[in-house]
């Protein structure tokens, strides 16, 4: 077994992961929120009131919209910090920006129904779900 092009990769990887991470630890609640918003360019109080408007709280538990308290899919508290949404997706903004918009181009095989969601929508919504995963 070669390792001797392992190595360069691991430092290089090391070396572009660590200022990340140390600008991340940086952040407290106020600058991830805001953090989170920017790199979704989306409005939290706008995508309140979009996940209450397109009724997600029929099939969602959300925290914090009136009336979301639906058993049929996960409870979305606490969603901004799993690993994966859908249970196959990395958890990203621009993951669940797709996913919310299209949910059954990513699985046809979800009971999630598509709501013909427009993007600035979905990146209010994403932006609102990822602001009360503290």
């Amino acid at each position: 077994m070669n390792m001797g092009n392992a190595m360069p990769a691991k430092i290089l990887a090391l070396g572009i992961l660590l200022p990340v991470l140390a600008g991340l630890s940086a952040c407290g609640p106020d600058k991830e929120d805001r953090r989170l918003s920017q790199m979704i360019s989306g409005d939290p109080a706008r995508g309140k009131t979009a996940l209450y408007n397109y009724g997600c709280g029929s099939c969602h538990t959300i925290p914090g919209v009136t009336g979301a308290n639906g058993l049929v899919g996960p409870p979305l508290a606490g969603v901004g910090k799993r690993w994966y949404l859908a249970g196959m997706l990395p958890n990203t903004p621009d993951n669940m920006v797709a996913w919310i918009m299209h949910p059954q181009q990513i699985n046809p095989k979800t009971v999630m129904p598509s709501m013909k969601v427009p993007e600035d929508t979905a990146r209010d919504m994403a932006a609102y779900l990822y602001s009360t995963s503290k």
